[in-house]
């Protein structure tokens, strides 16, 4: 049975890219209006809505194998590799909040929501109980 904090990780980890989702949803217009003005700027313009959906279906794929991996396999190589996107994100979020709050500032607080919540589920994987749930798996001793 799963610990409480492996728990809480998955309604939060799920929930922010639930909220993804949603905010995606909510700003389609203005997402793929952007998307398809920096396409055609670089000379594709005929690919922007098609391009904002393989990447939305991309990252949700990346998000749930990540969520799978942790959650239900117990790799703890997918949790640190959280970690280290996560941090990307945090770093690049604070960038475009500082270089361009536009007329994407609801997107960008979508984004700030997803990204605190992803922080706080990647808190619950570094609890005693969480880590000695990854430590059971490989027999307490670090051998699978």
């Amino acid at each position: 049975m799963k610990p409480a904090s492996i728990r809480k990780f998955d309604w939060l980890y799920l929930g922010s890219v639930a909220i993804g989702l949603l905010g995606v949803a909510l700003n389609y217009g203005a997402i793929a209006g952007l998307t398809e003005a920096d396409l055609a700027r670089q000379g594709y313009a005929d690919m922007g809505v098609g391009v904002l959906i393989a990447g939305v279906l991309f990252g949700i794929a990346i998000s749930l194998a990540l969520w799978f991996m942790i959650s239900i396999l117990r790799i703890g190589l997918a949790k640190w590799l959280l970690v280290v996107l996560t941090a990307w994100s945090v770093v690049t979020s604070g960038v475009a909040i500082v270089t361009n709050f536009d007329a994407t500032m609801v997107w960008g607080l979508v984004s700030t929501v997803m990204t605190v919540m992803t922080v706080l589920a990647i808190w619950f994987l570094f609890q005693p109980d969480a880590t000695a749930w990854f430590a059971e798996k490989k027999g307490g001793n670090g051998a699978e």
